[in-house]
């Protein structure tokens, strides 16, 4: 069973074609990796996928169903992680994560201790104050403490020093590991890519150049070598 579905899908803004003619067909179960630079179209794709934005043209399904008119049963299935701040700024960490839980039938409290940590985390300190670790730990405890089937990652580990990089990619393989759900993240960063997706798409100018499992993508060369032939032959 395909979780997303999408034909020809298209996003523009004003004369940018954001997302161009994008086709997707992601099974249950894979963890699909969205691989370009900024400005690829990787952020409006998973929009898209969200259901933030509408198409321009083409076709989307996620879980079994259209983009357009999502009921809310279909929200509840799904964790997103944006890659901008957006979680009022004016509520504490304990306040954001009782909120959210209100609207959730199913709630894991331990897997919400497990992402944050037991006894370091901020929890009365304001979303605004929060540093990019701590903010982006909320997020991610926040999109996953509901079990959902459909996991998006815009872009997670962006501003971390190396230790914050290697530590929440560590916890995102445990936690999605713990489901084997489906996962769609994007990264500029190849290594992130090549720990944790089994299948890649590389976009670049709104367009997938090319998708398909890691190692078959690789061929012989790496994957950032790879990522880097295809950019540079879309730019000749």
């Amino acid at each position: 069973m395909n979780l997303i579905e999408t034909r020809d899908l298209t996003r523009v803004f004003g004369k940018l074609r954001a997302v161009d003619s994008a086709t997707l067909e992601v099974p249950a179960g894979t963890v699909l990796g969205l691989l370009g630079p900024n400005g690829a179209g990787k952020s409006t794709l998973l929009k898209l996928l969200a259901g933030h934005l509408r198409p321009t043209s083409g076709s989307i399904s996620v879980l079994g169903a259209p983009a357009a008119g999502r009921a809310p049963e279909l929200w509840r299935r799904i964790g997103y992680v944006a890659q901008e701040r957006y979680l009022p700024g004016w509520m504490t960490a304990a306040e954001c994560l009782r909120f959210t839980a209100s609207f959730h039938q199913q709630w894991d409290s331990a897997k919400v201790e497990r992402i944050m940590g037991r006894h370091d985390f901020p929890l009365q300190t304001h979303v605004r104050d929060l540093s990019r670790g701590h903010y982006v730990r909320l997020q991610i405890a926040l999109a996953l403490a509901h079990d959902p089937e459909l996991i998006l990652l815009d872009e997670p580990t962006s501003g971390l020093d190396p230790t914050g990089r290697h530590d929440l990619l560590e916890l995102l393989i445990e936690e999605i590991g713990r489901r084997g759900c489906t996962v769609v993240l994007s990264s500029h960063m190849v290594e992130d890519i090549e720990r944790m997706a089994d299948t890649v798409a590389i976009m670049e100018g709104g367009r997938i150049l090319t998708l398909g499992g890691v190692d078959a993508v690789k061929g012989t060369n790496s994957l950032e070598q790879t990522f880097l032939d295809y950019v540079n032959r879309r730019q000749e």
